[in-house]
């Protein structure tokens, strides 16, 4: 019946659409054609609940960073970088998932196939976008909890929606083609001419990019709020006050303790992300999270009135600790130099914290200089009026200093 054409409804030479015989053809290829695409939507139905989310691979290009903007340097730069899927950690499913979907594609490409049942093709190119589909109603369903609460989680969450993203903004294209030539084979078959014609799948590429907005944002508004519950714990407002006090005190101690806990646990995270996220998001992922560390260590320090000499030498040491730990934590080209560099690309807080960490074992003289060498560019001069005020008594040179920062 195929060689004869009689799935789709004709033999050369008879006219037989109308036929008893014809109709049973059609109803034959009509249900041959759903079981193709119900069998493919199983089979991607059972990598999604049987295959172990856990496993991971590592995929895409090893890109490194471009260089500054403008410099001798960035002519160097791999053009094609920005095209590229960056290097990261993907889960088998959306691999196995990615493989199914286009082993469908070719199917549907396939030139005995689609002269054989010429409705097999547009019917196996919607089972192909169906299978996308499945992945981001059951992952994030069946693993929801585990996404929400675990780092590692919904960092593969967010890999695999961004790997989908981007090969589905590539399928289209690649496929169009491969249709257009089936078409021209078929003499220009109206079927697969339209088919060629609305082949994309381009607009499945918003949806899984929200996907992975949506993990990985939440999880990292959950660890802000857990750095910020294990820092305001122990950093209470009674630590403004304390630093006006001229030894040692338990306020100075519990800070020192509360930013042990913050760096044990931006570690913890490190270890999570650092091999499973790319470069580039991992580090502003991480220097978002030191932001919010930087911000509670910052605060009471400004809003201090009173700032002695040993909680100076102490608020100097607590700063470097804080500079020291967490520019360890993120992540340069393998090789590269300028840890400092990158820190202060993705924590907004950090040349701040490290300005005014040098501040605290300064003169005046050393501050007029830092001034005019833009040391505190990152401070506010409101803030560094304040930090002068309460750090040093009243003199000549601190009038003369605070007449310079103040405003014309």
């Amino acid at each position: 019946m195929a060689k004869l054409n009689f799935m789709n409804g004709h033999v050369e030479g008879l006219n037989i659409s109308t036929s008893p015989l014809s109709k049973l053809a059609k109803s034959l290829c009509l249900a041959y054609v759903e079981n193709q695409r119900c069998q493919i939507i199983n089979t991607g139905r059972n990598i999604l609940l049987n295959t172990d989310y856990h496993n991971t691979s590592r995929v895409g290009h090893s890109v490194k960073d471009p260089a500054q903007p403008g410099t001798l340097e960035s002519l160097s730069d791999e053009p094609q970088a920005a095209f590229l899927f960056h290097e990261c950690s993907v889960s088998v499913v959306a691999q196995e998932i990615l493989s199914l979907c286009r082993k469908t594609l070719d199917d549907a490409s396939d030139h005995d196939a689609a002269t054989t049942i010429d409705t097999l093709p547009p019917s196996l190119y919607r089972a192909s976008r169906e299978i996308l589909d499945l992945f981001r109603a059951i992952i994030p369903t069946r693993y929801g909890k585990e996404i929400a609460s675990i780092p590692r989680f919904a960092a593969v969450l967010h890999n695999d929606c961004t790997y989908l993203a981007h090969e589905t903004s590539l399928l289209g294209a690649e496929y169009k083609e491969k249709f257009n030539k089936l078409a021209s084979s078929m003499g220009e078959s109206r079927r697969m001419k339209m088919l060629s014609e609305v082949c994309t799948f381009a607009d499945l590429v918003p949806p899984f990019r929200d996907l992975a907005s949506k993990s990985m944002g939440s999880m990292i508004e959950m660890q802000k709020v857990q750095l910020y519950e294990l820092v305001s714990s122990k950093l209470t407002t009674s630590f403004t006050k304390a630093l006006s006090s001229n030894e040692s005190v338990s306020e100075w101690d519990d800070a020192e303790t509360a930013l042990k806990a913050a760096i044990h646990h931006l570690r913890h995270l490190s270890q999570a992300w650092k091999k499973v996220l790319t470069r580039n998001v991992y580090n502003i992922a991480m220097g978002n999270l030191i932001d919010t560390v930087f911000v509670l260590f910052l605060e009471p320090v400004l809003k201090a009135f009173e700032i002695s000499d040993p909680a100076s030498r102490f608020t100097h040491y607590l700063y470097l600790e804080a500079i020291k730990c967490t520019e360890e934590l993120f992540h340069i080209d393998e090789g590269a130099e300028g840890l400092s560099k990158v820190a202060a690309i993705h924590a907004v807080e950090f040349e701040k914290l490290q300005a005014i960490g040098q501040f605290m074992v300064m003169r005046l003289d050393d501050i007029q200089r830092g001034l005019e060498e833009g040391i505190f560019r990152c401070v506010k001069a409101k803030e560094l009026s304040h930090l002068i005020t309460a750090a040093f008594d009243e003199s000549e040179k601190r009038r003369s200093l605070l007449n310079s920062l103040t405003p014309k």
